[in-house]
């Protein structure tokens, strides 16, 4: 029977990239899906066959939250992703006012509006999870904490007070102040990787389908040229977030790599810009983004900022990894890919051109790595992708339609 599904995704490229299979996938089996996006990823949601439901985000793309240990970070980055959580309340109560949903599909992050659609309508909810699940053996805010600089918020400030004030006037225009608005457990979940490559995986129930990387495989034409001069790959990236060392972690990857025997690949996204690095060697090339795709087929190391994401596709596709992590999140996938010896961790700002050409060479060729990663992969594989997750939602519905 087909249902009316509503998703609402953290209007960035890692949080909206896995669910588009599935919503493509729920699409063909003959739901309807109504996506909350912004305009960046419009056309892509459109893609899927789910209609799109279009807002306005308020994160601050152009300046960023800052450094984590700068003064008052830990109350920028709340009021950021809380106001990001509220931004789609507005079109979303309008778009389901007569047409409400039998489930919501919501990001981890800013979920404030998906929340509140699914009590106010009383139905089922699935956390869409594109880092690491978290209960009562394991918590990824906790992991996170052991490794970020940030102070606590100033739960005083009277920043926070505005915002609350302006948080319970909207919730009030659309009859929702006695809804509950407390984080609570969502009742199911999607998680974007093996559980095998979950941290306390085996704690985990039958509320969290573990269905592996969810991403577009398809690739472009001409989209990228394997290298005629036959070296092995390395493809470096650092993800679509904006990082102050970028420009200058990429420029220490041009000077290790010039003249030895690799062909680099630098995918740098959209904030640094091939000029910065100056003129390139042969052996390397620059790109403001190419399909990883297109590329992890035939690369041999992936130098990665340590994403979940990227994670996930290099895995995919067999490529052990340097991991080069920077945020808080990535730390701890990184430390994950080391104890499962799928890889190796250098630090971003002090690893040395010496140094860095030393870790691609040891990864590339460590049989345990390779054994490792080949052993992951196959657990990728069966985990079972886009196609599982479509099943583990419609279980989900009949569940919810049985305990009626």
């Amino acid at each position: 029977m087909s249902r009316h599904i509503a998703v609402f995704s953290f209007p960035a490229y890692a949080h909206v990239a896995p669910v588009l299979p599935i919503v493509a996938e729920l699409v063909r089996r003959g739901h309807r899906v109504t996506f909350a996006v912004v305009d960046e990823f419009a056309a892509k949601v459109a893609a899927t066959g789910a209609e799109v439901l279009p807002y306005t985000s308020t994160f601050p793309w152009a300046t960023g939250l800052g450094d984590t240990a700068s003064e008052g970070y830990a109350l920028r980055a709340m009021l950021a992703f809380m106001g990001e959580g509220l931004a789609p309340l507005d079109v979303a109560m309008r778009r389901f006012a007569d047409d409400p949903p039998d489930l919501v599909v919501h990001d981890l992050a800013a979920s404030e509006t998906a929340r509140l659609i699914a009590r106010k309508w009383s139905v089922p909810t699935v956390q869409s999870c594109p880092e690491f699940a978290s209960n009562e053996h394991f918590r990824l805010n906790e992991a996170q904490a052991e490794s970020d600089s940030a102070e606590p918020p100033d739960l005083t400030d009277p920043e926070l007070a505005a915002f609350v004030a302006h948080a319970h006037r909207l919730l009030a225009a659309h009859g929702l102040s006695d809804v509950d608005t407390s984080a609570g457990d969502p009742g199911y979940h999607l998680v974007y990787l093996p559980k095998a490559f979950q941290i306390r995986g085996e704690t985990f129930g039958d509320r969290f389908a573990f269905v592996g990387p969810c991403f577009d495989r398809t690739v472009p034409p001409g989209e990228w040229t394997p290298p005629a001069d036959g070296l092995p790959v390395v493809l470096i990236s650092l993800g679509t977030s904006r990082s102050r060392e970028q420009v200058g972690f990429f420029r220490k990857c041009v000077r290790a790599f010039t003249g030895q025997p690799w062909h680099v690949v630098l995918t740098l996204g959209r904030w640094v810009d091939p000029a910065e690095l100056g003129p390139l060697p042969e052996n390397i090339e620059a790109h403001p983004f190419v399909a990883h795709a297109a590329l992890l087929p035939h690369t041999r190391v992936f130098v990665t900022h340590g994403g979940l994401g990227s994670t996930m596709e290099a895995l995919h596709y067999g490529v052990p990894m340097v991991m080069t992590p920077s945020q808080s999140d990535q730390v701890v996938t990184a430390a994950r890919v080391a104890d499962l010896g799928l890889g190796h961790v250098v630090s971003r700002t002090e690893v040395t051109e010496e140094e860095l050409l030393d870790a691609v060479t040891r990864t590339a060729s460590d049989p345990v790595v390779t054994q490792r990663v080949r052993w992951m992969s196959e657990q990728v594989a069966l985990a079972g992708g886009e196609t599982r997750a479509a099943d583990a939602v419609e279980s989900w519905l009949r569940a919810k339609v049985e305990a009626k």
